[in-house]
């Protein structure tokens, strides 16, 4: 009984205890409420966290803020983008307001650079460093660079296809490096990485580094500019957070050409006198038929005609849209993680992303998984670890049905179904939709997987140790094969032959392993106002390529498409690339007072793609920064907030060789496309042994660039301006030309230079006016490039020549069209064909002109238009009528918020650029086999002398193709406004959120590609960077709905 009251008295006393220490917990902790303002204007957003712990809020949209903490030793940390951080002791205060203060140019925000970091305020050579959060707003991309378009200034970015999938994004520093060609380097963790591997969604910043001062660190691989890309990652002593979010995206083609009539086709063909089609029809007959079609088309129920056995096709039927859905549908989906503790940092995504195309079925589309998982964790005090593993699979299957027969073929052409021949036998048309449906697409699989570790050892204060590996392994797999399929012809309505022993499985397999090892130390010294900053490092990469492809034929069951599964021939071949780079490289930097600022970069690197005793070469750059705004003399200047100059000069190698073995002589060899009829075995042909070098080394890229950044207005307008020179030394082109019986082409040389002059400009403006905030900044860049040095003694125009600028076009300047009056009165026949014509007026060498044709200038006073020689003495009548190359390039970008609304808005595009297009989307009846469009159909005849088109002619008649020769009145204005992005968006209250565990949670629409304004022809879109023959895969218009959860 003792023992038992003992003990539970013992328990009352315990549970005293427990709540007496709770209630001075309680009574410990203290509320804190304020508002924080900037010049009395409140500020929405600021993040306030208690030191030490994961304890904090936001302030709401008047700049208030209430929070609840541990007691009176507390810290509160005030934080704001563009402003001064703070720290507040809480004491004994309930109620602590903050006025928060600027930070001149955000001197702090330290931007990524070479194998390393700095602050902005640091850096002395020309780089731009983009936020995603500020230029994403989640629209419905799957590649991170697309959302840089018009961002940046000097980077241009072109997307050559709307096609779902990797398709071939056009990413360019500066303009024109090298003739030879490449691209900028993309580097993640300081390794090079396809962006394809990327989430968008799981990248923070991008950082773009164009001169040599910036790039020349990374040497071999580094000549064509840089991007860095900085991934999002978990933050010490979070709280785990998960984040969602969704976009729902549909699509259309925005350039279509819309084909004309079969009446009006007919006509024209009728017009430029051509007698029969190529599938036989009698033109004249055929007007006929279209004419009584045209008045009664009861008479022909069938919507055709036959005459002689011969069919001619009457109604339109819409191809175009019976191969193409009405929208593609795109959906991503993103999730991840992220949090840490007081030494591990921690953040795990996952992304899918499903496109289906335009066309129908699912043979045009694209899926993709990613997956990025990346720990960081202080093993001791000293020594810090990070891992990361970088996953992508893919499928994309590639449409069958050509885009260019869909928008080629003539208006009657059917569209789907099946032709029934007398016997009543069905067999389908061979058209794009009817493709789709009876075949198997060809299928393209990925599997990419990269490892990177990395350690960092504090070895002494201001010395760190790194060593960084990274291990990717990429599979590529593609699967085509052919069922021959009995079809019908759908102009000739023929059957095409199909024979089973032409049916065939293909599949080819590469596989690439790349590994890289950075090793590289770090030291940073201050002594009183002197900083110092050394850096010293190893890198090493290689890269081994093998594939193969196998094909076999006369497969016995089509339905079930194998290797082992066909009994026909077999034919294979394989393909190799091995490359390694190996560099040593070191940085020196210098502070003095934060006002004066010294760089040295330094790389000796060696390519395998040389040959021994060229390998190797040393590449140096030099750069200075001047904050002269922190000068005294400046200090009283009301507006100026901060003004630094910049300059900069360096050289940095170019390795890129047309092959991976320039060095090597070699002979090619392939299988014939005909078989030994003996053994069944293809023969095998030897191609002539190539010519090799031994002399012959990198491409020297070197840079002078002199840069302003400037704030003004208390931080509200930040400019930064950069002009530069860039040469190109020793670019790498066929030597001297050989005599032509030697049969070879000459070795490739160091042989020829070239020139870029460019600028760049950066604007952006921020403010707010209570509620409403916004940002809107201004992208604006322009660069030219000559020949400096070129082998060419004959001066040919077909060539490279000294002076040549890039993207020279060279033409005749136009004069009108040939009239009557041109000619000798009566000598014209009752076509205005045929005639004399007068002296005085020039004529194209060895034809006869006619009223309507073309007229163009004698330039050199001759009488007579030709080419000339071709060459620079001797161009016969032609001039340089203008350039291809894109100048001003451009962007706007604005985002807008008022309380819970924001609004972004994306404008780029081209303020100067010539186009000449000469395929059959710009001019009517390029050749027999092509289709006219309606935006064609204004061409002369006697009856419509001021039309925008000449006369034309029947295939190979008389002037046929003169008329489109390259020319002035056909030059395209390139300069185009595309409204890229617009997104609207609300953030649900925090009131409301709260109450259900939901941290954030945001819904948007979006359009993507909502406008242009452009002076091109429908069919050719002004992002493309040549449309061949006008069929390429058109570009898309979307709009899309999404949303974004954490909690």
């Amino acid at each position: 009984m003792e023992k038992h009251y003992v003990r539970k008295t013992g328990r009352y006393l315990l549970l005293g205890f427990l709540q007496l220490v709770l209630m001075g917990n309680l009574f410990a902790q203290r509320e804190v409420a304020g508002i924080v303002t900037s010049e009395g204007i409140p500020l929405i957003g600021v993040n306030i966290v208690e030191k030490g712990t994961a304890n904090g809020t936001v302030t709401d949209i008047d700049g208030k803020y209430n929070l609840t903490v541990d007691g009176d030793a507390s810290v509160l940390i005030f934080t704001y983008t563009g402003y001064q951080a703070q720290e507040v002791e809480v004491g004994n205060q309930s109620t602590i307001d903050l006025v928060m203060a600027f930070d001149a140019a955000n001197l702090e925000e330290v931007v990524v650079v070479g194998f390393g970091s700095k602050k902005k305020a640091h850096v002395t050579g020309a780089a731009s460093s983009v936020e995603m959060t500020d230029v994403l707003a989640n629209r419905p991309v799957t590649n991170s660079m697309e959302a840089l378009q018009g961002t940046v200034p000097g980077l241009q970015i072109t997307n050559n296809s709307g096609q779902p999938g990797p398709s071939g994004l056009g990413i360019n520093i500066r303009g024109t490096t090298s003739i030879n060609g490449g691209s900028p380097l993309i580097l993640l963790d300081n390794v090079p990485v396809t962006v394809e591997d990327i989430n968008p969604q799981d990248v923070a910043s991008i950082t773009v580094l164009k001169d040599a001062a910036a790039t020349s660190i990374y040497g071999a691989r580094a000549a064509f500019g840089v991007v860095l890309i900085t991934t999002k990652s978990g933050g010490k002593n979070q709280p785990v957070k998960f984040n969602y979010s969704s976009t729902f995206s549909t699509s259309s083609p925005e350039d279509i050409p819309e084909k004309a009539s079969t009446y009006d086709f007919v006509n024209a063909l009728n017009d430029w006198g051509v007698d029969a089609f190529w599938t036989g029809q009698d033109i004249p007959s055929w007007v006929g038929y279209v004419e009584e079609y045209r008045n009664n088309p009861g008479a022909y129920p069938e919507g055709y005609a036959v005459q002689d056995g011969l069919r001619y096709p009457l109604a339109d039927t819409d191809l175009i849209g019976a191969w193409l859905d009405d929208r593609g549908v795109t959906q991503i989906h993103n999730f991840n993680f992220s949090g840490g503790g007081a030494s591990t940092t921690y953040r795990v995504s996952a992304g899918f992303s499903d496109e289906d195309g335009i066309i129908v079925t699912r043979n045009d589309s694209y899926r993709k998984y990613n997956l990025n998982a990346s720990l960081t964790t202080e093993l001791t005090d000293k020594l810090t670890a990070t891992t990361n593993v970088l996953y992508r699979n893919s499928v994309q299957r590639d449409p069958l049905g050509s885009y260019s027969n869909a928008i080629t073929f003539n208006a009657y052409t059917p569209a789907t179904g099946n032709h029934v021949f007398d016997d009543g036998t069905e067999v389908p048309y061979f058209t794009p939709a009817n493709i789709e449906h009876l075949k198997e697409a060809p299928k393209t699989l990925q599997d990419n997987i990269r490892l990177f570790g990395k350690l960092n050892y504090n070895l002494l204060p201001g010395l760190n140790l790194t060593g960084e590996y990274t291990f990717q392994k990429s599979n590529n797999d593609q699967i085509t094969s052919d069922n021959q399929v009995l079809t019908v012809n759908p102009e000739r309505f023929t059957l095409n032959a199909v024979d089973p022993v032409n049916t065939f499985y293909r599949r080819y397999n590469g596989k690439t392993v790349y590994n890289a090892l950075n090793l590289y130390a770090s030291y940073d010294l201050k002594l009183g106002d002197h900083s110092f900053g050394l850096l010293s490092g190893f890198n090493q990469e290689n890269s081994d390529f093998n594939g193969f492809w196998v094909r076999k034929t006369n497969l016995i069951n089509v339905d079930l498409p194998s290797i082992s599964g066909a009994s026909g021939t077999v034919t294979g071949d394989d393909s190799f690339g091995q490359w390694s780079v190996r560099g040593f490289f070191g940085r020196f930097n210098y502070n003095y007072k934060e006002k004066y600022f010294l760089e040295a970069n330094g790389r000796y690197d060696g390519s395998s793609r040389f040959p021994d005793g060229n390998r190797f070469g040393f590449f140096p750059s030099f750069s200075a920064g001047w904050h002269i705004g922190r000068e005294a003399i400046l200090q009283n200047i009301s507006f100026l907030s901060d003004l630094k100059l910049r300059a900069s000069w360096g050289e940095i190698g170019n390795q890129d060789t047309p092959s991976l073995y320039p060095a090597v002589p070699g002979m090619p060899i392939q299988n014939a496309s005909w078989l030994d009829e003996s053994s069944g075995v293809p023969y095998v042909t030897l191609g002539i042994p190539s010519l090799v070098s031994s002399s012959f080394t990198w491409e020297r890229v070197r840079t002078l660039n002199f840069g302003v950044d400037a704030v003004f207005f208390k931080g509200r307008l930040t400019t930064a301006l950069d002009i530069f020179k860039r040469e190109t030394i020793g670019m790498l082109i066929p030597g001297a030309e050989l005599p032509a019986v030697l049969g070879a082409s000459a070795p490739t040389q160091n042989a020829a230079d070239l020139e870029s002059k460019g600028w760049e400009l950066g604007l952006s403006w921020n403010d707010r006016k209570g509620a409403f905030s916004y940002n809107i900044g201004v992208s604006l860049s322009d660069n030219r490039s000559f020949i400096t040095k070129f082998d060419n003694p004959a001066g040919l125009l077909s060539q490279y020549f000294v002076g040549q600028e890039l993207g020279s076009i060279w033409g005749y300047v136009s004069d009108g069209y040939y009239t009557e009056a041109d000619f000798v009165e009566g000598t014209l026949n009752d076509d205005l064909m045929g005639g004399t014509l007068n002296d005085g007026i020039p004529t194209w060498e060895g034809r006869n002109q006619n009223p309507g044709d073309i007229k163009y200038v004698d330039q050199n006073g001759d009488g007579i238009i030709n080419d000339g020689n071709n060459t620079l003495d001797d161009p016969g009548d032609r001039v340089i009528i203008g350039n291809n190359n894109r100048r001003y390039q451009y962007g706007i970008f604005g985002n807008f918020s008022f309380k819970n609304i924001d609004l972004a808005v994306l404008v780029n595009g081209v303020g100067k650029r010539d186009l000449y297009q000469n395929n059959n989307v710009r001019f009517p009846y390029t050749d027999e086999f092509k289709v006219v469009y309606i935006s064609q159909l204004d061409y002369w005849t006697p009856d419509n002398r001021n039309a925008y088109f000449p006369r034309n002619y029947s295939l190979g008649g008389v002037n046929y193709g003169i008329n489109r020769t390259t020319q002035t009145k056909y030059l395209l204005d390139g300069a185009y406004l595309r409204v890229k992005n617009i997104t609207l968006g609300y953030t649900l209250p925090q009131q409301l959120l709260s109450r259900i565990g939901i941290d954030r949670l945001r819904v948007y629409v979006a359009g993507e590609n909502v406008l242009d304004f452009n002076d091109y022809p429908d069919g050719i879109n002004t992002e493309l960077q040549n449309k061949s023959q006008g069929a390429t895969y058109p570009y898309m218009r979307s709009f899309s709905a999404g949303v974004n959860l954490t909690f």
